[in-house]
């Protein structure tokens, strides 16, 4: 028998967008079923974190980010802030020395559960101490904890210098043109790890999505996994999108015909360098198709020189002015809008997980073309799985964002693979389909008695459980 009363749930957010973005769509989730939400977080972090306030059911809590412990100047304390790995570092130790706030902040205002960003590999620890059920968020798919156990447990297939590799005992077979990084692995597993003592792991996904790698992470490691996602898409069933006017392009897709223009982006985190935009630009331009590209490009210091040229000679002047048949945005953009736009007909993306969830929901088909890390992973849960879109690929796995791979993926490439999905045919028709099919489960998935609206239910049931456990029999 569960408590009447609301649970009082913390969440932790990591500092970076892929992973708060999410979790905060959780917060809304847990709200929006009556439960009582306190996020906790660092000032500046605070202020991305939008329209929550309005809800009397969430609290944020700020606290002191140690900026100056760790050598960052202040009001940086988000990944997307830093533009090396020797300020990525000092924020990833700036995680840790947050912990004995977050204690005494649980001391002054104990929770029913804490749900807290893998990457904070203390909170295990953190929540035992005070006899707190723990769930560990993760914006990682099961796909991708399956495939590193998977490497883990057979070290053997990184032994040769040349590929490919096929990674065995995972439920379809998965072939990498380039060996899998063993410094991946290394970065990966504290994650991973971290959950073994807790009520599982949380994954902003769809089970349909996980393809039966759910069920073979459950057998493997004995952890429960709940799907809670796409929570981007989970939280609009419940909340309609906040739209502040028409942003230039939504404007700009609205001039051009249905399924026509490829939309290009590469996450927050993820910069290309100069001679890889330069081949992007190349490919997008030969490709004979519209586009809206959101170029980021790495931050530079005050009086350094900038990597080089960019873009091709004449680039704007063709394609924005001329023929009017691509537009470059360098600031923020509203994504999910964007995929949801008629004109759209493909996504060029890094594979990361949040934007494969958005593609998925809208039912835009991948053109996929991994930046860093766990993307390359992504990619083939994307083709290979599922038949999701076409590859572009890399030709170095790259496991920092700050740190651009040395060789860079020829135009020749890209406009081969825009062209493969873009210019019809048997093979374009076929996974344009498949999209369709995935979204429908999405949004089945989000819907009253679907997979991931079902597992939020469960997951609160399993949490009142546990309070009246610890609540004397002779309390009301």
């Amino acid at each position: 028998m569960g408590v009447s009363r609301p649970l009082k749930i913390h969440l932790l957010p990591y500092y970076a967008q892929g992973h708060q973005i999410p979790l905060v769509h959780v917060a809304r989730l847990l709200a929006s079923r009556g439960q009582h939400v306190t996020i906790i977080t660092t000032p500046s972090n605070a202020r991305l974190i939008d329209n929550t306030s309005g809800d009397h059911r969430i609290c944020i809590h700020t606290i002191n980010f140690p900026a100056q412990q760790v050598g960052l100047p202040p009001g940086v304390e988000n990944f997307s802030d830093v533009a090396e790995n020797s300020a990525a570092v000092k924020l990833t130790i700036a995680s840790h020395l947050i912990q004995h706030q977050v204690e005494s902040f649980i001391e002054q205002s104990p929770p029913d559960a804490l749900i807290a960003d893998v990457m904070f590999t203390w909170s295990e620890a953190t929540a035992s101490r005070f006899k707190i059920p723990s769930l560990p968020f993760t914006p990682l798919l099961t796909f991708d904890m399956s495939v590193v156990e998977a490497i883990r447990s057979n070290p053997e297939i990184l032994e040769s210098d040349t590929g490919p590799y096929t990674v065995p005992g995972l439920p379809h077979t998965i072939t990498f043109p380039l060996k899998p990084m063993a410094a991946l692995n290394k970065v990966m597993m504290p994650t991973i790890d971290a959950d073994k003592d807790c009520l599982g792991v949380m994954v902003n996904s769809f089970k349909e999505l996980d393809a039966g790698y759910a069920e073979h992470y459950e057998k493997n490691t004995g952890r429960r996994v709940w799907h809670i996602g796409p929570t981007d898409l989970m939280v609009h069933k419940t909340v309609p999108r906040a739209v502040e006017g028409e942003h230039e392009c939504l404007k700009w897709l609205s001039t051009k015909k249905n399924g026509s223009v490829v939309y290009v982006a590469f996450g927050s985190l993820c910069r290309l360098s100069d001679k890889q935009l330069y081949e992007l630009a190349l490919g997008l331009e030969r490709s004979g198709h519209p586009f809206v590209w959101v170029v980021s490009r790495n931050k530079k210091k005050k009086g350094e020189e900038t990597e080089g040229k960019w873009l091709p000679d004449g680039f704007e002047e063709r394609m924005m002015k001329e023929e009017g048949r691509g537009m470059v945005v360098t600031e923020w953009v509203p994504q999910p809008l964007i995929l949801n736009h008629p004109a759209v007909g493909a996504f060029l993306t890094h594979c990361g997980s949040s934007s494969v969830n958005e593609s998925i929901a809208a039912g835009i088909p991948m053109i996929t073309m991994p930046g860093f890390g766990e993307q390359y992973f992504i990619e083939k849960l994307v083709s290979e799985v599922h038949g999701l879109g076409v590859e572009v690929g890399a030709v170095e796995w790259n496991i920092s964002p700050y740190e651009p791979p040395k060789e860079v993926v020829g135009s020749e490439r890209i406009e081969k693979a825009v062209q493969r999905l873009m210019d019809g045919g048997d093979e374009a028709q076929k996974i344009r389909k498949k999209v369709k099919e995935m979204q429908a489960m999405a949004l089945k998935a989000v819907e009253e008695g679907g997979s991931s609206h079902s597992t939020l239910t469960q997951l609160i049931e399993q949490l009142q459980k546990l309070l009246a456990l610890k609540v004397p029999a002779t309390a009301t």
